[in-house]
């Protein structure tokens, strides 16, 4: 076939990419035969890409391929391969909608908890790659509540909060801290506040009072008006203390604005 004019390089790469990703044929014409028909180069090309991508998320997904299997992850990897293609040359960045595939995947329909089990492992993923950032300490953080009242807390940036109708934390340590015992599904939920400790992802409980509190503080709300939330959704004995204990004691708060400066 001639061409008047050959594209560009970013045209050949974007026809690469949606060659692989998309199956479009507008890069065959460019591609030379050399024994191997055009198509057949690029399908090479398609299966290598396809396969690391599915390695990536496995890779990011532990637990949920415990749960699922490998022939039913490898159709939903699939699935999400050729829907939600890599926009980062990073591959751990690579996977954080799997949760939103898996809850319209018939496949898995009797399976209510899976997509809840993939979000806390990508909540897992963000926190491991988070930014670092330096905390305040216990007594500075004391000095200045006491100076100026009410105020807003910035959390560390690896800081997630996760809530679930389902015991996702029970699951998730069935699947990676296996034991001999078996395991009993509450019909109750779990929620879980997550951070990086070092080079590790810690994962602590939280009653719905304190999820209630930390969601507030997560949006910008100061303690007070986090505090008067938890309050009028029914918690009175909402054990404030104990919590910011626990945020202080793990070095979580980064920054303390005063309510003026908001």
């Amino acid at each position: 076939m001639q061409h008047s004019a050959p594209p560009s390089l970013a045209e050949l790469q974007q026809h690469f990419f949606n060659s692989v990703m998309h199956q479009d044929e507008a890069i065959l014409p460019w591609i030379a035969d050399n024994g191997l028909a055009a198509d057949q180069r690029m399908q090479i090309y398609r299966h290598i890409v396809e396969n690391i991508l599915s390695d990536a998320l496995k890779t990011s997904y532990p637990a949920t391929l415990l749960l699922v299997g490998e022939p039913f992850f490898d159709l939903a990897a699939d699935r999400y391969v050729h829907q939600y293609p890599p926009q980062y040359g990073n591959l751990q960045r690579y996977g954080g909608q799997l949760s939103d595939l898996l809850s319209t995947m018939d496949e898995a329909a009797d399976l209510a908890y899976l997509p809840d089990i993939a979000r806390l492992e990508w909540a897992r993923q963000r926190c491991y790659l988070a930014a670092d950032a330096e905390a305040m300490g216990v007594s500075e953080v004391a000095a200045q509540l006491q100076q100026l009242g009410d105020a807003s807390l910035q959390l560390h940036p690896s800081v997630e909060l996760i809530t679930s109708e389902h015991r996702i934390f029970d699951l998730w340590r069935y699947c990676m801290e296996p034991t001999e015992d078996p395991l009993h599904l509450e019909p109750d939920g779990q929620s879980l506040l997550l951070w990086r400790d070092q080079a590790q992802v810690a994962m602590q409980l939280m009653d719905p009072a304190a999820c209630i509190w930390l969601h507030a503080i997560l949006h910008g709300m100061t303690m007070q008006n986090a505090l008067g939330r938890v309050l009028t959704q029914g918690y009175p004995e909402f054990a404030l203390p104990q919590l910011f204990s626990m945020l202080t004691s793990n070095h979580l708060i980064i920054n303390i604005t005063p309510e003026e400066q908001q």
